[in-house]
């Protein structure tokens, strides 16, 4: 089973992290709003997983330094469909938001993936996404029923797993 808690990122990169996630959703939703294609009524976040050094711990936020440096939160969001992977089509916007709001200070990075698509790379071994099972944190999760509300702080998503390998 996955990680879920964030207790260790401070409170104000938690909230940061609240709103990276409502932002995403509020963007995934409307690029699907208009869609007539079975596949777009049916799309689907299923899951968010915060990987990297804000994951393992090892984050550096450090801007007003010599330096300058800020490390990114790097996301990986799972959708139900190889189709609603597509950029261009679906998270652009969400992309362009996420740089202009201000109360995200922190970067963003996201790359989606289909379930299937991570459930194969799982089986054949693939370092990067083992490494995000084996350290990364869910930050949302879709729950069987259709609420798809956040739960509070610290813990961003729910537990447990609804689907395969991840």
């Amino acid at each position: 089973m996955m990680k879920t808690s964030i207790d260790h990122v401070p409170l104000r990169k938690q909230r940061e992290l609240e709103k990276v996630l409502e932002i995403l959703h509020e963007e995934f939703e409307d690029a699907l709003k208009e869609g007539t294609a079975e596949f777009k009524k049916r799309g689907r976040i299923l899951k968010i997983i915060l990987f990297g050094s804000y994951a393992k711990g090892g984050w550096v936020d450090e801007p007003f330094t010599m330096k300058g440096y800020r490390s990114d939160f790097d996301l990986l969001i799972i959708v139900n469909n190889r189709k609603l992977c597509d950029f261009a089509e679906y998270w652009h916007k969400a992309a362009d938001r996420l740089n202009r709001d201000k109360s995200i200070e922190t970067p963003v990075s996201f790359i989606v993936h289909s379930r299937r698509e991570v459930n194969t790379y799982l089986k054949e071994g693939q370092y990067f996404f083992s490494d995000i099972r084996k350290e990364g944190i869910v930050l949302y999760e879709c729950p069987s029923s259709n609420d798809l509300k956040l739960f509070g702080r610290g813990k961003i998503g729910v537990s447990g797993s609804v689907f395969g390998l991840i």
